[in-house]
């Protein structure tokens, strides 16, 4: 991989990372999947310029899937599964890594359930981002996404510690 396809791919995760740390100060599900949306744009281009097809198009389908997800009407359950399909059938036939390839189907997919089984209840949409996060740190290491590994465990992280914060507000 060349040099400016790596910052390219780099700096698009930077963008990224910014705007998941403003997804996750949002206080409804509706604004966190918004913010969310912009930051998989940013990671839809970062993972292009990182030829890593299986991790565009899953952020492609994260996009369509936020927005359905934030429809004023509930969604049918036709077309939550036709999107989770998609992505993962997409991530099969663009996956160019091999077994690694796999690591953004599955964060994808376990985000995607959450999305449209929790879309009202943004702490266990925080929660189910968390996991999606570690699995993309994995791949991000391994596509040489050095700034969104760092920057999704310290988002991950800041969730983890919101998540723990309102929990012990609730409890007193």
């Amino acid at each position: 991989m060349d040099n400016l396809s790596l910052l390219l791919g780099n700096g698009c995760s930077l963008l990224a990372t910014l705007s998941n740390m403003f997804a996750s100060t949002r206080k409804t599900a509706r604004s966190v999947l918004l913010v969310q949306s912009v930051g998989q744009a940013f990671y839809f281009a970062c993972a292009l310029f990182l030829k890593a097809p299986s991790g565009a198009v899953q952020n492609a389908v994260s996009i369509v899937r936020n927005l359905v997800a934030m429809g004023k009407k509930k969604s049918s359950k036709w077309v939550e599964w036709a999107l989770v399909a998609a992505a993962v059938v997409l991530g099969v036939v663009f996956n160019n890594r091999g077994l690694a390839g796999w690591l953004p189907i599955v964060g994808n997919l376990e985000y995607s359930l959450a999305v449209f089984r929790y879309r009202d209840d943004q702490r266990k949409l925080k929660a189910a981002l968390v996991v999606s996060l570690m699995i993309f740190v994995v791949f991000n290491l391994i596509i040489g996404n050095y700034v969104g590994a760092v920057a999704d465990t310290v988002v991950a992280a800041t969730m983890v510690a919101d998540l723990w914060r309102t929990r012990e507000k609730k409890a007193a």
